[in-house]
């Protein structure tokens, strides 16, 4: 949709922001994510949870672009929620985020996007957000 002003055309419709949903069960990891997040122009966390349970309600009520999803939580692991949600919502990209390199494969066995080490700097993950948000691959580390 175009408006006018004077003789310059304006666009009204702004390039939509990819919208995630990160979920870890630690609660500085979640804020800082959701803070990162924010802070970029082209990205927008709609939600946080702390266990598997709320990551998988998160995206049933948010329908995100992406969830960056941490493996070791409470009430469902990430890759229980890979799992879960891989069946539930199949074209949601799933990014595990998780210490345990190992357990990468397994997530991405099970339909993940992408997964990305902890230790990695934020630009690697806010980059493979971007990736699954934009149905490119993603880069696992």
């Amino acid at each position: 949709m175009l408006a006018s002003v004077g003789s310059v055309e304006c666009s009204a419709v702004s390039e939509a922001r990819i919208r995630v949903v990160c979920a870890d069960d630690h609660p500085s990891v979640r804020e800082n994510l959701r803070y990162l997040i924010n802070a970029e122009p082209d990205l927008e966390c709609v939600a946080v949870g702390r266990d598997g349970v709320e990551a998988v309600r998160a995206c049933e009520e948010h329908l995100p672009d992406v969830l960056v999803v941490d493996e070791d939580m409470p009430r469902g692991t990430g890759l229980d929620v890979i799992q879960w949600l891989s069946a539930e919502m199949p074209d949601l990209p799933i990014i595990l985020y998780t210490l345990n390199s190992e357990a990468c494969g397994k997530a991405q066995a099970l339909g993940a996007a992408g997964c990305i080490i902890k230790d990695s700097p934020y630009e690697t993950l806010l980059r493979a957000i971007r990736e699954a948000g934009s149905r490119r691959s993603v880069a696992t580390t």
